[in-house]
């Protein structure tokens, strides 16, 4: 039995968590109300996160969007980026986090949304050692044309902290195959690789690894239905970044019962599987409560989700040293060990 407690104190490597999706309730209130947003019933901080109420992804979207649209400094992605790393990281130990950023709802310019995001890091990594670095995502839905722009924006303001590229929002509206140029300029700026597969068939992994040419895949659950293209992903190590609470929510990771069983068939098919917490405070989850839910829906014992971690520090786009450093701390890990840095809550 993994306890809240237990769950919360194993150390956490962090490769799919969203920016705009980890804005605390309060602030996205505030910020809103600020910038004149107006999120749909009128909502308070208690009831603007109902993830009972979304209809479907695109309605999840449409309120992700709306947290974009009311960001207008670079103080407010300082504060959104630190708020993110304390509240929904370093207070669930997690060591080191690659935050996923969607840069289209903003109405702030790229370097400056950058700048600020930057700022965030920095502080919250002088306040809790939390270290972390940036994916640039990709809107899907969105043209072809436009993500070459973002792409060549991240390329001509580019900064050590920003490791990679992502494709993010509804792969049914954005099947991945036409961005395979986009992917392959990244590829050639030498930047990293990765994208949501979350709701289209098993053949958009193959299309991901051999067009795309991603490293990683953020969800990926169907790819079980093609033991094929499962052999493949096993035989390769890709890796898998799957998030629990969301997922079962989307109904992706399962049938919404909170079995995960397609993250099961995943692990026992000899995937690298890691965990994560995708938009957390928006599906009512944490890092440790995703750990948790797993843990206990699976059945598995520490050294599973021990595992989990060690897989995405195997998996994250940090150099080789810096990776060697992080095995070297999980190795000494002992529960009961962790800082969780309460004053952030």
């Amino acid at each position: 039995m993994i306890t809240r407690a237990l769950a919360r104190d194993i150390p956490k490597v962090s490769l799919h968590c969203h920016l705009l999706g980890s804005v605390p309730a309060a602030t996205a209130v505030e910020l809103a109300a600020r910038a004149g947003v107006l999120f749909p019933g009128d909502p308070s901080a208690a009831t603007v996160y109902d993830s009972t109420a979304y209809a479907d992804l695109g309605e999840f979207m449409s309120i992700y969007d709306l947290i974009g649209t009311s960001l207008h400094t670079r103080d407010d992605y300082r504060r959104i980026t630190y708020e993110s790393l304390t509240d929904f990281g370093a207070h669930h130990n997690v060591w080191y986090r690659e935050i996923s950023v969607t840069p289209q709802p903003s109405q702030l310019p790229y370097p400056s949304a950058l700048a600020g995001i930057v700022d965030g890091m920095r502080d919250a990594r002088t306040d809790t050692g939390i270290d972390s670095r940036i994916i640039v995502a990709i809107n899907r839905e969105h043209t072809v044309g436009e993500a070459f722009s973002l792409v060549e924006e991240v390329v001509e303001h580019r900064v050590d902290e920003v490791v990679g590229i992502g494709l993010d929002y509804q792969e049914i509206l954005g099947p991945p195959a036409p961005f395979s140029p986009v992917f392959a300029f990244a590829k050639r700026a030498g930047l990293h690789r990765t994208a949501h597969s979350e709701s289209g068939p098993p053949a958009h992994v193959v299309t991901l690894l051999d067009e795309l040419h991603c490293t990683r895949i953020d969800h990926g659950y169907h790819v079980v239905s093609d033991e094929r293209i499962t052999r493949r992903c096993a035989e390769e190590q890709l890796p898998f970044t799957c998030t629990p609470v969301s997922s079962d929510i989307g109904r992706y990771s399962g049938s919404g019962d909170g079995s995960h069983r397609r993250i099961r068939q995943m692990v026992d098919a000899g995937l690298r599987v890691c965990i994560d917490s995708d938009d957390p405070p928006m599906f009512g989850t944490d890092p440790s409560n995703d750990y948790y839910a797993v843990g206990n829906a699976l059945g598995y014992e520490v050294a599973q989700l021990v595992a989990f971690t060690a897989n995405a520090i195997d998996s994250c786009w940090l150099d080789a040293s810096d990776k060697a450093a992080l095995r070297t701390r999980l190795a000494s890990w002992t529960p009961g060990a962790a800082e969780h840095h309460d004053e952030w809550k």
